[in-house]
């Protein structure tokens, strides 16, 4: 009865029953509480409290001396870099970590960050409005207030600047003072932008190759249609990392090891649109997501000097 009971103890201890982790991260990935929550507690005995939160790296900042968010998601393979320079997150190399399916989705070899997915970014329009398919940044300038866009501020009006900037170089500025006729609208974030883009205020906008699967999941395939630019594909890996703070709650870690279990990977096919950074076989449908071998890369230390800088610059283009 005493070795029964002590077994108990210890496994109370080990999976933190009653622990309530608060995760920081974008609109985008709120399924991580509705969707992956009841599995985590299931698990762990832990519960998942989600935050949305745009432009998180900022956020975290400001609560750099007393962190509130035990766990932050949607880091890039790129702005990660930014949140470790300045403390925000800890290192941690999940159990689980075997189970990456490829080195190079290992984002940081010291384990600042955990890889959740990867997808490429794409711009998504609706043909049966515009009776056209196009097929280059270049033909962006072709549309009257059409495109939406998102704050740099966000996580995808970040990764869609740095595409941009990838592509044309030292010349990105102009890129973006020739397509600002095109312009409707500069969301928030991602979320706000598909809301008008489903309802119809502005045929094009900036954001993922997967949302095709959403479109032929939905029937509208016709209706909807995602391109990568001949130009070059961006490729955009995110995240997961335990945020710097002096008491590390031990489900907190545990989370970093559930992202790299099949379960959680198989949520980030279906709710996120994402592909799996484990040996997960694809779905079938996932055949109808563009691709491009040519793709476009930027150097991650460079990016994390030129950041905010970058930001302020193209903020200052969209106001004027």
């Amino acid at each position: 009865m005493k070795r029964l009971l002590f077994g108990s103890l210890v496994l109370m201890s080990t999976v933190s029953f009653g622990e309530e982790i608060l995760i920081y991260g974008p609109e985008s990935m709120k399924w991580i509480e509705s969707s992956s929550g009841k599995i985590f507690k299931e698990k762990t005995g832990a519960d998942i409290k989600y935050i949305p939160i745009d432009g998180v790296i900022s956020r975290m900042k400001l609560e750099k001396k007393r962190p509130k968010a035990d766990i932050v998601v949607g880091l890039t393979d790129i702005n990660y870099l930014e949140a470790k320079n300045e403390g925000l997150i800890k290192n941690y190399k999940p159990t689980t970590a075997g189970n990456i399916a490829k080195e190079e989705f290992i984002i940081d070899k010291e384990w600042s960050v955990t890889p959740i997915d990867y997808g490429m970014l794409a711009l998504n329009y609706n043909y049966e409005n515009l009776k056209s398919n196009p097929k280059t940044f270049e033909d962006l300038k072709k549309y009257s207030k059409e495109l939406l866009i998102q704050d740099p501020r966000s996580f995808t009006g970040e990764a869609f600047m740095l595409w941009t900037i990838a592509v044309y170089g030292d010349k990105w500025l102009e890129f973006w003072e020739s397509i600002k006729p095109s312009i409707l609208t500069v969301s928030s974030g991602w979320s706000d932008s598909f809301a008008k883009f489903s309802v119809g205020e502005g045929n094009i906008m900036s954001g993922y190759a997967s949302s095709s699967l959403y479109f032929y999941q939905d029937g509208n395939e016709n209706k909807y249609k995602s391109y990568i630019p001949e130009e070059g594909g961006y490729v955009y890996l995110e995240g997961a990392a335990l945020v710097n703070k002096k008491d590390i709650k031990p489900s907190a870690e545990k989370f970093l090891d559930f992202v790299l279990e099949n379960e959680f990977q198989k949520l980030a096919l279906e709710k996120n649109y994402m592909f799996p950074v484990i040996g997960y076989e694809l779905p079938e449908d996932y055949k109808y997501v563009p691709t491009t071998n040519k793709i476009v890369r930027l150097n991650a230390q460079e990016v994390n000097k030129n950041m905010e800088k970058w930001k302020k610059q193209l903020i200052e283009v969209l106001k004027k």
